[in-house]
């Protein structure tokens, strides 16, 4: 009698607790597999029975007494309608998980339709896991695909992003692909480094070890896998690549995660050559199969827009050097697909700015065409002069409102930045019409061009963000490659903007005798610069190469230095590193026993997805991506640790009252 009341009791406190009932729980886990998916129906005939598995669509329609009409979706976002006479459906809702069994029946064709399309006359519906409220709360996210962050995984969902991450993983493969055929080994490298000064801020890790002077110590999530690849160069690999995972604790853009994947590679006994005509086979053939775009396109030797083509085995892009970049488009990452949108520098007409002598070129950029009225021009073009759009100063944009600033006043305008000896020929040289919107601004001389991007090219990145301007100013649709090549191996270190509100002619400013690598310190530089590298360093090119797509950067390399005394020099003498044989000494020591010449590249992989699937965001080809606050709004991390937890890491809580 005990016994049996013990039993009873057990099962009240079960049901009350919520436990599942068995047989639910049977249903659930002891389905039928599927016989096709939605797609492979269109091979089976009229009558037969079929299995599908898959969300509920949309919440199911009652059309008559004893007929309900529903949608099935299956794991490749294809969707089917389900004819119910039985009521088997009642009460289901958005996104329910079911298993359908039925015969298919062929749907009546409707004059515009071709092909033969199905319905499926349910028998019998399993609901495998019924869906709560929230996803018909967010019915209107998902006819957008713009669910919030914290509901990723039913944006997942969608047949957009489905098809976001099934390329993604397609593009993967076919790398991969490429370079095993190329003979490179994959190599896995350690994810846990330590801290040293590459360029970004670093994640560190706490470890619950100290060192022998009682400090704690702390790993680093590496920034990439630089000193480690070239440890394998040390290590006699001759060909490597990986899909590195890579983390930087940088602000967060559109095309910038804290934690992103790069297609890493080097090369054993190579050159910059040897590097760029692997890279010119890979990307292209990516390119060309997976964009729906098509293959890409550079420029030709006279400027124009031609399509990459293989010529005995390599590939033909466009080299333009940093020098040309920075003073025609402004930056170092010019987007060609208006390879026309131009700026001209006016020193060979005697004008000069006269506000900074370090500063001394004066250079406009004509917007041909660009308004019919002033109503038009401040609808279209006003944030072209928002002080929030620009690191430093501002530049001057006047729209020719008629013929006569065209012809006499216009430079008028510029005389607060500008001198001009000769205004009147400089005139003829413009051109200028009524509807154009001329803009001026300095820079640097050509030879020096630190500032990155400068006031023009930064507007000229701005005309290429709207939709006015891309419609007036390029000459594609297609993507556009080059490589950048010939970069300035040091510069200067720019000294904070301290002020809150940034001055309407505003400079940066560089910390006197401070220098830092323009890409990273291990960058081998120009052979004819080396004698330089001693007494002027500033004014060294290194041997670094970009490849360059609609203005982005899909990834960077050079040429490595493999001689220990010169990595050396670099590291004390030029970059003035006082540790530096703690922070490197394994490298130096490895180049000391016999590391061969040695060159590589790495390929920003997200942003290469996200420009092949034709969308602007690298969150968008990211299954979980982190939010502009570096935060993952699904999980909830990072999270807050307690002290007790971090006492064993060596680690405790500041005076919050500070």
């Amino acid at each position: 009698m005990l016994v049996r009341s013990k039993v009873c009791l057990h099962t009240v406190i079960r049901q009350l607790s919520g436990f599942p009932e068995v047989n639910a729980i049977k249903r659930k886990f002891l389905f039928e597999k599927d016989t096709s998916t939605v797609e492979q129906l269109k091979e089976l005939s009229n009558g037969q029975n079929v299995v599908l598995n898959g969300w509920i669509e949309q919440k199911p329609k009652r059309i008559g007494k004893n007929l309900i009409f529903g949608l099935l979706r299956d794991c490749n976002g294809d969707v089917i309608q389900l004819v119910d006479n039985k009521s088997l459906l009642k009460g289901f809702t958005l996104e329910d998980v079911i298993q359908a069994k039925g015969v298919l029946s062929l749907k009546r064709k409707l004059s515009n339709e071709e092909a033969n399309t199905y319905e499926v006359q349910l028998e019998d519906v399993v609901v495998l896991n019924a869906s709560n409220k929230k996803p018909a709360q967010l019915q209107d996210f998902k006819l957008s695909a713009t669910y919030p962050p914290e509901f990723r995984y039913l944006q997942l969902r969608s047949p957009k992003f489905q098809n976001f991450l099934k390329k993604r993983s397609s593009i993967s493969k076919e790398i991969r692909n490429s370079f095993t055929n190329l003979d490179f080994t994959e190599i896995e490298t350690p994810t846990l480094f330590k801290a040293t000064p590459e360029g970004a801020r670093e994640f560190l890790v706490p470890t619950r070890t100290k060192r022998s002077d009682g400090k704690p110590s702390f790993y680093a999530l590496d920034q990439s896998p630089q000193q480690y690849k070239q440890l394998l160069m040390a290590g006699g690999i001759n060909k490597y690549y990986q899909m590195a995972r890579c983390f930087r604790d940088e602000d967060l853009r559109a095309d910038r995660q804290p934690e992103f994947t790069q297609v890493d590679m080097e090369m054993a006994f190579a050159n910059s050559e040897d590097v760029m005509k692997v890279i010119e086979r890979v990307v292209p053939d990516v390119w060309c199969k997976f964009s729906d775009k098509g293959g890409l396109l550079t420029l030709d030797n006279n400027g124009s827009l031609v399509p990459v083509k293989k010529e005995d085995n390599t590939v033909s892009v466009f080299r333009m050097p940093y020098e040309q970049a920075m003073s025609q488009y402004g930056i170092d990452k010019p987007d060609l697909r208006a390879p026309d949108l131009k700026i001209v520098n006016l020193s060979e007409f005697n004008a000069f700015s006269h506000l900074n002598k370090m500063f001394p070129v004066f250079e406009v950029m004509i917007l041909r065409n660009a308004f019919s009225n002033m109503e038009e021009y401040e609808k279209h073009w006003s944030f072209l002069t928002n002080e929030k759009n620009y690191n430093y100063r501002i530049p001057i944009v006047l729209p020719i409102e008629n013929d006569e600033q065209a012809q006499s006043s216009w430079f008028e305008n510029f005389l607060p930045i500008a001198t001009f000896e000769n205004p009147h020929l400089i005139t003829k040289f413009l051109k200028l019409r009524k509807g154009d919107i001329i803009c001026g601004c300095t820079r640097e001389p050509n030879h020096s061009i630190f500032e990155n991007p400068t006031p023009l090219g930064r507007l000229r990145q701005l005309v290429l963000q709207n939709e006015k301007g891309k419609n007036l100013y390029y000459s594609t649709n297609k993507d556009v490659a080059s490589w950048i090549v010939d970069f300035p191996l040091f510069s200067p270190v720019t000294i904070e903007e301290k002020s809150v509100k940034m001055e309407k002619f505003a400079y940066p400013e560089y910390e006197e005798d401070k220098l830092c690598s323009t890409h990273h310190p291990f960058t081998m530089v120009k052979l004819n610069d080396y004698e330089n590298l001693e007494k002027t360093p500033e004014k060294c090119l290194g041997q670094h190469y970009d490849f360059v797509v609609n203005g982005v950067e899909l990834g960077g390399g050079s040429t490595r230095v493999h001689d220990p005394k010169l990595q050396n020099y670099i590291f004390e003498s030029v970059l003035k590193i006082d540790n530096a044989h703690e922070l490197f000494g394994h490298l130096l020591d490895a180049f000391d026993m016999g590391t061969p010449p040695h060159a590589g590249f790495a390929i920003g992989f997200d942003r290469m997805c996200a420009m092949i699937c034709g969308t602007e965001s690298i969150r968008d080809v990211i299954a979980f991506p982190k939010s502009v606050t570096g935060a993952d709004l699904v999980v909830k991390s990072p999270s807050v640790i307690s002290e007790s937890v971090l006492e064993a890491y060596n680690i405790r809580y500041g005076n919050s009252e500070k």
